[in-house]
């Protein structure tokens, strides 16, 4: 218990830090670097998954909360925009899979498990099952898992200013948010009743989204049920003070995989790592535009959903840049989904055909 609450601490002194240096999304980003430099420095550090688990409820928490009856129309409308990205996700899977296997001698699972765009623990495991060299995986999966979260801040802010500014549907967001923060100010004499509640019934329909198994199951059942009280009970936004917390659990739990050992593993894969950092963010910056020309979101939150890290971590990510976290949300779950339940059955065909 001491060692986890001494990452926990090490966590906010880098978020706190990182709100000092001006960082964006201070909190995940600070608490992620201090932990990692620590657990490098150190190696005796941790912090249990449970803390992953409490960072998906209050951040399903918070997103369901900005879930309105008019972001429930437009899913019909941003199905076939999923649709495609996932399709585009395959390709890539396959391009740069293929690609590792002829000129660095990967053999077919693990080139093709290191190029899916999925959670880290959970790719990690399917090479176990699917006999891929999960220590490869788990490093080249780790590599592009933290080389977005490091690279999207300043990635997104470089092609929102040279695609130029917001849309309408942002703006209409924003004025949503403004709303909520007048809701706010005049609801307080009712602020313990209105957090609790939503934290209790989130945390249940977190706990719910783990029992039936779903991959971020604590998010999708959180921010399920979040924006059903939303929708119903008309309740009111969070305080931002629960989003840093998330971000402070989630970036310290990120911290906590970094070693030596791992470091060291990862120069020997540079130039795969460059590569399938290399696709993705490609595949970002296009998909991102084409998706804002359509109109359904600001170029921003387009870049955001498409980007291919946690839903969690890019959900926390775009809120505290400025994204529209609903609609950014809904791309980045049906994105895990498909990569967790679809894609592996797509790596297992492949390898089938080639034994």
């Amino acid at each position: 218990m001491m060692l986890v609450m001494m990452t926990l601490l090490i966590g906010l002194l880098g978020g706190f830090i990182g709100k000092m240096l001006r960082f964006p999304a201070p909190f995940m980003l600070g608490s992620m670097f201090s932990v990692a430099i620590f657990s490098i420095l150190y190696g005796n550090i941790e912090l249990s998954s449970s803390f992953k688990v409490l960072a998906q409820i209050v951040s399903g928490a918070y997103i369901g909360q900005n879930i309105s009856k008019s972001d429930l129309k437009i899913l019909p409308k941003l199905s076939p925009l999923i649709i495609t990205l996932m399709f585009i996700f395959t390709l890539n899977m396959l391009a740069v899979g293929f690609f590792l296997m002829v000129i660095f001698n990967f053999d077919a699972a693990t080139a093709l498990l290191s190029c899916l765009p999925g959670g880290v623990m959970d790719v990690s495991l399917m090479s176990i099952d699917m006999g891929a060299e999960p220590d490869v995986v788990a490093t080249l999966q780790t590599a592009r898992f933290v080389g977005i979260m490091l690279i999207l801040p300043v990635w997104v802010s470089y092609w929102t200013k040279q695609f130029g500014d917001k849309t309408g549907s942002f703006n209409a967001h924003s004025s949503q948010v403004g709303s909520i923060k007048k809701e706010r100010e005049v609801t307080k004499a009712n602020f313990w009743h209105n957090d609790g509640l939503i934290l209790t019934v989130s945390t249940l329909g977190g706990l719910f989204g783990l029992w039936l198994g779903l991959p971020v199951g604590a998010l999708i059942g959180s921010v399920l049920v979040s924006s059903a009280l939303k929708i119903t009970r008309n309740t009111k936004q969070l305080p931002r003070t629960y989003r840093f917390a998330a971000q402070v659990f989630a970036g310290s739990l990120i911290g906590t995989s970094f070693s030596y050992d791992s470091l060291l593993h990862m120069r020997t894969l540079v130039i795969p790592i460059v590569l399938l950092l290399g696709s993705y963010l490609v595949i970002n910056v296009f998909f991102g535009r084409w998706i804002a020309r359509r109109g359904l979101l600001d170029v921003q939150s387009a870049l955001f959903a498409s980007s291919p890290a946690g839903a969690t971590d890019i959900s926390l990510l775009a809120g505290d840049l400025g994204g529209d976290m609903p609609k950014i949300a809904t791309i980045q779950i049906c994105r895990t989904l498909y990569t967790v339940v679809i894609m592996p059955l797509i790596v297992k065909v492949i390898l089938n055909i080639m034994m």
